[in-house]
């Protein structure tokens, strides 16, 4: 693996369709071991950026680089350091959820005894046990996400990638999510999320950044009782 200190390397990174820019001159860094959250409103292009992350957009300019690794040059190289979670996760109506989580193991390449051994550590971290028995044709959009949540999470990735974290889920749930987000970090993991929800990106962000009409209007550290709302409401005018 390349040496970097950075989880996420991003320089100069535009994304158009036809006259409308995305993304636009991108530019931010995010060290191995924080979470960054990233906030705006709709249509600000935040998505776009995760999708660009992720490889399911190719930029129009501009590089960025995953733990080292390019996203133009070795996007499978990241997808195997990586867990993404979009912010509409797909439920296979023909699956439970534990279905999906071996699933998950196997397209990752796990042994079966590993698999089965995350499955039941995964299992705890919230209220799953006879849901997962189920089939997810029948699941809330609540524990769709748990679930994908924790698909993201059995091959132990170095880097998550999160759209809108926590649409969808009870008060207790976001709580064990991030809480959750803290301890994999807290044993070297980096994340790099979405989110509408500014309690939660105060609450569980190391860093967070502004994006307004396809650009990074501000970025700042979270501080102890801060609060973005003003700051927010300010940057987005």
């Amino acid at each position: 693996m390349p040496e970097s200190s950075l989880a996420v390397d991003i320089r100069e990174l535009s994304k158009s369709f036809g006259s409308l820019h995305a993304v636009s001159q991108v530019s931010l860094t995010v060290p191995t071991g924080a979470i960054y959250a990233l906030i705006g409103p709709n249509g600000a292009g935040k998505s776009t950026l995760i999708k660009l992350l992720v490889g399911l957009l190719r930029p129009s300019r501009g590089e960025a680089h995953i733990l080292g690794f390019s996203i133009a040059k070795q996007m499978e190289k990241i997808k195997e350091i990586i867990g993404y979670l979009p912010d509409d996760p797909t439920a296979y109506d023909y699956l439970s959820g534990e279905e999906f989580l071996q699933l998950t193991g196997n397209l990752r390449g796990l042994p079966a005894q590993t698999i089965k051994d995350r499955i039941s550590e995964l299992k705890t971290l919230f209220p799953l046990h006879d849901t997962l028995s189920q089939s997810m044709q029948a699941y809330s959009r609540g524990n769709r996400q748990k679930v994908a949540f924790l698909s993201c999470l059995i091959a132990r990735p170095k880097v998550l990638i999160i759209d809108e974290p926590v649409v969808g889920l009870d008060p207790e749930s976001i709580i064990v999510f991030g809480k959750t987000l803290r301890e994999f970090v807290k044993h070297g993991g980096t994340v790099f999320l979405a989110t509408h929800i500014l309690s939660f990106a105060e609450q569980y962000a190391d860093m967070v950044g502004i994006m307004h009409e396809g650009k990074i209007v501000h970025e700042e550290k979270i501080k102890t009782n801060s609060s973005l709302e003003v700051l927010y409401e300010k940057m987005t005018k």
